[in-house]
């Protein structure tokens, strides 16, 4: 995976893009809002590869906070299954029975309340990234999802800031893949790819979340610049990945 990920120490999901990768993946990033990633200029792509999922046994932790009893192990080598898909948009945002999520809020549309599983943690940073394409929902997310500390302060901050901008571009796009890079019942570490087509080319795109378990739901363990997690940027194909999306079940 080393050869084909654009990386960059400070990256994230809600910045403006620094420089021109791409034209296609430019206007992605643009239109879509999301502020994804920066790159640095004049480098060549570079990304150390991930630490592999651990094995170790997760410890019993709180419940979940509205109930869900799913179980499972410390790895995720295929797609959950029974996934709906629900369009936020432009975008369709997962859900599960069994993982969540469980809560869905009437008013703001707020998704929370996921498995104590990778599954859990996997479809947690779905819903955050898919909830990106709506500066108010993300700015909902974060607000609920993510642990307190500077990095979440920062993050409110520049999202705060595309809502009184009144930035509402969506652009079709979707979930393609995943996978799974640490876990360890109260800790998990999970990598999300994009896909998005201007109907010549398709272009792919990747984030990723740390995530801890507290308080009975996954939370965003954002560091303290702002950041999401340890991988982000452009990947040339899905090799690697487990592919899932709303046209992979």
């Amino acid at each position: 995976m080393t050869d084909h990920i654009a990386a960059d120490d400070n990256s994230t999901w809600w910045r403006t893009p620094r420089f021109l990768i791409s034209a296609v993946l430019v206007a992605l990033l643009i239109v879509l809002g999301i502020a994804l990633w920066l790159w640095p200029d004049a480098e060549a792509p570079s990304q150390a590869a991930p630490a592999p999922a651990t094995t170790a046994e997760p410890t019993s932790g709180e419940e979940s906070v509205c109930g869900l009893d799913a179980t499972g192990g410390t790895t995720l080598t295929k797609a959950p299954e029974d996934v709906e898909w629900t369009a936020l948009g432009a975008i369709y945002a997962p859900s599960s029975e069994e993982h969540g999520p469980g809560t869905v809020d009437s008013d703001t549309g707020m998704r929370s309340c996921y498995s104590h599983t990778p599954e859990g943690a996997l479809l947690t940073t779905a819903n955050m990234l898919t909830s990106s394409n709506d500066p108010q929902l993300l700015l909902d997310t974060l607000k609920e999802l993510a642990v307190d500390g500077p990095g979440k302060d920062i993050a409110v901050g520049q999202v705060q800031q595309r809502v009184s901008e009144g930035d509402a571009s969506t652009v079709p796009v979707e979930v393609a893949g995943f996978r799974l890079l640490s876990y360890t019942g109260e800790r998990a570490t999970v990598e999300v790819v994009l896909a998005g087509d201007d109907g010549t080319e398709k272009t792919y795109i990747t984030s990723s979340a740390d995530l801890i378990w507290q308080n009975g739901d996954w939370r965003f363990a954002l560091q303290d610049n702002g950041d999401t997690g340890p991988v982000s940027g452009q990947v040339s194909d899905l090799s690697g990945y487990i592919k899932w999306g709303p046209h992979d079940g």
